[in-house]
């Protein structure tokens, strides 16, 4: 049995599903689509995890993918393959920053984008995406 074979069994047996982007490898973008997974944006990826039936979403992705698969699945166990994997856009809206201007200005509605920690879209009165 191959490697794939071998994963594609795990997550049926444990009743989760891979989610992929755009961006990651072919193969495991190949994994993911073959798994009855989804490689997409990472809007629709959390989309498709909370509209599927697994217990657990794993993200081949960023940080912040996981964290907005969490945000529309709390139920759900959601793993990041790479914890340690950053987008440049949500590294350059460091959360304390962000928190310390929302302070310093309340009487301004704040926009952010979707490519940021949940954080930082916690404090931030709309989250668009570029489909918005």
């Amino acid at each position: 049995m191959s490697i794939q074979d071998q994963i594609k069994a795990e997550l049926k047996a444990r009743n989760a599903v891979l989610v992929a982007h755009y961006y990651v490898s072919g193969d495991l973008q190949t994994l993911a689509e073959e798994s009855g997974g989804l490689v997409s944006d990472s809007l629709e990826m959390a989309r498709f995890g909370q509209n599927c039936d697994a217990d657990t979403i794993i993200v081949a992705g960023v940080k912040f993918m996981g964290e907005t698969a969490k945000i529309l699945s709390p139920e759900k166990t959601i793993l990041v393959l790479d914890e340690g994997a950053t987008c440049s856009l949500d590294e350059d809206c460091p959360a304390q920053e962000f928190s310390d201007f929302c302070d310093e200005h309340p009487d301004r509605k704040v926009v952010v984008y979707a490519n940021t920690s949940a954080q930082v879209k916690a404090r931030a009165d709309w989250v668009v995406t570029s489909g918005s």
